[in-house]
């Protein structure tokens, strides 16, 4: 019996050798393991332990990362089971029957035209090995990879697990993104990546929408927005002809699945208070879903039972899209009301109304008060001519009984003494402001004013037309200078 060797450094010659392309996975005697690399020189075999058992578990085993076995013994292959990588006689493929020691492998190293599967039937116990790596694995493989993932996630949605669905279908997005084609790359390969990038973004969109992750469902709604645009500039190609002959039509291509990724777009937009924005994308997806509907109205019938899904789901699409601009539209005008108050109420607040004494100016203010002060006042230096002419009147009537004029001494010093006072009871005011006294000061003086000449009177005037007049001969002679 050969007896291995644990953690035996490898030579530096030994370490150039290209790891094996198909890894088999093997039962040891330190527990399982995957044959990394078979070396041509010796025979000798890399194996990497998955677990190891208790008998070498000590802890100076356990630090050396990885744990690796290095013999020429033939392990045995762990038993198969269904989904597993294998490798039979035929190639490598996936396991996907174990029937009476029957074994059914669907073939991936054998590509035919279209979609045909190549599927053998072994009775030999196939060999597992290690699944490839994403960095390994070729286009068509990561296009079934991400199928996978989709279904999956279809199933967390159906269970109303939202957070786990968002992950399954972010994740199939992320393995299809930066697939490489080659010249093994068929279109058919390419026609599903396209369908995947597509649902698949928009159904992460929607499970964010139902998470209220406003932001990245649009990211997601926009994502299968471009590549929506990039097919429909493609129409007529192959992918294009591909997806039409296999049932994905026009309108479920660029009428149901483009309207749903608006209508994320806009609820998005909503919630972030770009209400305007919402409604436009609104409208702009009604026009959208209107155009295949009538064109399917103008034809006889919907015969294909694709165009008959496809018009179901646009009439509850543009039902949907009519709800939703009634809501909208309703909200903009109600927070335009609020906005239009508070601005009302700022400019209020800032330059004062004109409504009322409260929103009164204190200029204005000022003045009301003079004016109420001047008006109180004002009879105080009248009273004693109004209480002498009152009792001038009262004693006529007692003595007589019949109403007389009051006696008045015919004075010219009389006369002109009461001119003078009534003046200034008329002009005076007792308010503290400077500005009113200097007004009263200019009625004392008022008749200095009529002594004004001509050019003080129209003194602007005389400037403007010297001005004018200099402008003129100034033009004048620079005409003759240039002549």
């Amino acid at each position: 019996m050969n007896n291995p060797v644990v953690a035996q450094p490898p030579s530096s010659r030994q370490t150039q050798e290209p790891e094996d392309a198909d890894q088999v996975i093997v039962q040891t005697d330190f527990g399982i393991g995957v044959v990394v690399r078979t070396r041509k020189s010796d025979g000798i075999k890399e194996i990497r332990l998955r677990d190891v058992k208790s008998s070498t578990s000590s802890p100076a085993f356990r630090r050396r990362e990885p744990n690796m076995l290095y013999t020429p013994k033939d392990y045995p292959s762990v038993p198969p089971s269904i989904g597993d990588d294998v490798m039979c006689e035929y190639g490598r493929g996936v396991l996907k029957e174990i029937a009476d020691d029957k074994y059914t492998i669907e073939l991936a190293s054998w590509r035919l035209s279209g979609r045909s599967n190549v599927t053998c039937h072994v009775t030999t116990a196939p060999k597992v090995v290690r699944k490839h790596t994403l960095a390994e694995m070729d286009s068509a493989e990561k296009v079934a990879l991400a199928k996978s993932q989709k279904g999956q996630a279809a199933k967390y949605f159906a269970e109303k697990d939202y957070s786990g669905a968002l992950n399954a279908y972010a994740s199939a997005v992320d393995k299809v993104r930066n697939v490489q084609h080659d010249h093994t790359s068929s279109n058919e390969v390419r026609a599903d990546l396209v369908v995947i990038m597509i649902t698949c973004s928009n159904n992460a969109a929607t499970c964010c929408i139902k998470l209220s992750k406003w932001e990245e469902a649009s990211k997601f709604a926009k994502n299968a927005l471009i590549m929506l645009d990039a097919l429909y500039g493609k129409r007529g190609l192959k992918i294009h002809t591909i997806l039409n002959k296999e049932g994905i039509i026009d309108a479920k291509l660029f009428g149901e699945w483009r309207v749903k990724s608006y209508l994320v777009v806009a609820r998005a937009c909503m919630e972030q208070g770009e209400v305007d924005d919402a409604i436009a994308i609104l409208k702009k997806a009604k026009g959208l879903g209107m155009t295949y509907i009538d064109e399917f109205s103008s034809s006889d019938e919907c015969s294909r039972k694709e165009e008959k899904a496809s018009l179901r789901a646009l009439t509850s699409q543009m039902k949907e899209i009519k709800r939703l601009i009634t809501e909208y539209s309703e909200k903009n005008r109600v927070a335009k009301k609020i906005e239009k108050k508070k601005a009302k109420a700022m400019a209020k607040a800032l330059f004062g109304g004109g409504d009322g004494k409260e929103n009164a100016t204190p200029d204005k203010a000022n003045k009301g008060k003079d004016r109420e002060s001047s008006e109180t006042k004002q009879p105080v230096l009248q009273g004693k001519d109004d209480q002498l002419k009152a009792s001038q009147g009262q004693s006529c009537a007692s003595r007589g009984g019949t109403k007389k004029a009051p006696f008045k001494r015919k004075s010219s010093l009389r006369n002109k003494l009461d001119r003078e006072y009534a003046s200034v009871a008329q002009s005076v005011s007792f308010s503290d402001q400077p500005p009113q006294i200097k007004e009263f000061e200019r009625t004392r003086d008022g008749d200095n004013d009529e002594d004004e000449t001509p050019w003080q009177k129209h003194k602007e005037a005389l400037i403007l037309m010297g001005i004018a007049g200099f402008s003129v001969l100034t033009i004048i002679g620079l005409r003759r200078a240039y002549r």
